[in-house]
This record gives structure tokens, sequence and C-alpha cells, in this order.
């Protein structure tokens, strides 16, 4: 929106380069929330035994193990968001190495159509 008040609209490039760095930052702080998901797993665990150990009251032992499975079921929907982001900078990949082609193609094309101007079809037929 910076283009509209005087500023200078982005190049599709620069747009693209945005778009990854902000995908992988995201990509990252999910790996933190996983690890820190992962870490309070453990300790659920280890709370879990002791407490299987030490006392009888199952309640405190549900309460806990249900902690677990919501924790659990947090750090699938992690794992999957995780996956689902990596997609889309493969694609956002993907997309930038299909118009690094097509500028490619386009600059092949003006060079092959320079040389065909250039060069005289009666001078080659005598050859």
């Amino acid at each position: 929106m910076s283009f509209l008040f005087g500023g200078k609209q982005k190049t599709p490039e620069e747009v693209m380069k945005e778009y990854k760095r902000s995908i992988d930052r995201s990509i990252r702080e999910m790996d933190r929330e996983c690890l820190k998901l992962q870490t309070t797993e453990k300790k659920l665990i280890i709370e879990i035994k002791k407490c299987a150990k030490e006392s009888q009251q199952m309640a405190i032992i549900q309460i806990k193990a249900k902690d677990l499975v919501r924790t659990r079921g947090m750090i699938t929907k992690f794992y999957t968001m995780k996956s689902q982001m990596q997609s889309v900078s493969l694609r956002l990949q993907s997309v930038k190495s299909t118009q690094a082609m097509q500028e490619a193609m386009k600059g092949a094309a003006k060079a092959m159509h320079k040389m065909n101007a250039q060069t005289d079809l009666s001078a080659m037929n005598k050859i």
C-alpha cells in the first residue's frame, strides 16, 4: 500500500522474498513451541509416574493424564501446521524458479529473433 502514497512499488521478487522470510520465521516459531510442548509432555509423564507411586489419588492422575493427551494433540497439530507451511514455502520456490525460467526463455527468444533478422537467407543458399 505504500506505493499508493508515493512509495516505490515492490517487485515480485522482493514480495516473494518477504513471504519466504515470514514463512521461515513462522516455521522456526512453531519448532520452538513444539519443543516447549515436548518438554511439558516429559514433565507430565514424570509427574504422573511420581503421583502413581506416592499416592492413591486417582483424580490428580486423571487430570494430569488429560493434560498429557491435550499436549500430545497440540504437538501433532504443530507438526501438521509446520508441514503445511513448508509446502507453501516449496510452492513459492517453484513459482520463483518458473518465473526465472520464463525470463530466461524470453531472453533466448529475443536473441534468436535478432539473430534471425541478421541472417541473410540468399547468402546462405549460395553456400
